[in-house]
């Protein structure tokens, strides 16, 4: 929207869901609270939620949303990407965290049948992996096996018809990575 990004979501069922926090990002990495919604507590009906962030200075935002229980518990939603740019040919969307383990899954929206290319480079620029995905016309799944690289942040840049998109993720032992409670469901 003109005035702020604004972010909606569904759940089907809801089992002690306190409330939801909105934390957003200009990195993928820091992460800062933007808001809270109320949850429905207990629900077996499908509930849709809003918010609206009027506070937006940056082009491209991540977003993501923890979700509370009454004990103050809370697991992680994926990582959303809002970018206030015009509408462009390759674009990701979503991914599963900017804080990963083991693995990275993205959601890519091309506008074309197209073969994209991917690398992984440390901070200082060395590449450390790359490849090629096929992407086809609307969105695409990928995935990515983090777990043999070693600790430490990373920016992965995937490339297709002379455009770029780049993410920066940071790699963890598997007790600093965060509790995703999440289910992609494609429409």
């Amino acid at each position: 929207m003109e005035v702020g990004n604004m972010l909606s979501w569904s759940t089907y069922k809801e089992v002690d869901n306190k409330f939801f926090v909105i934390q957003k990002s200009v990195d993928g990495i820091n992460f800062k609270k933007a808001g809270d919604v109320k949850g429905a507590g207990n629900s077996n009906s499908v509930k849709t939620y809003r918010f609206l962030d009027l506070a937006i200075a940056e082009q491209k935002t991540y977003y993501r949303i923890l979700h509370y229980a009454s004990d103050n518990s809370f697991t992680t939603s994926e990582t959303f990407i809002i970018e206030r740019t015009m509408e462009n040919n390759l674009m990701i969307t979503s991914m599963s965290s900017t804080v990963t383990d083991r693995k990275l899954s993205l959601t890519v929206k091309s506008a074309i049948d197209t073969k994209a290319t991917f690398e992984f480079r440390k901070l200082n620029g060395e590449v450390i992996s790359r490849g090629k995905k096929r992407l086809t016309k609307g969105l695409n799944a990928l995935s990515f096996d983090c777990s043999k690289l070693p600790n430490g942040r990373y920016e992965i840049i995937l490339k297709a018809n002379n455009e770029k998109e780049r993410i920066s993720i940071r790699k963890v032992k598997t007790s600093e990575a965060p509790k995703l409670d999440y289910e992609v469901i494609k429409k």
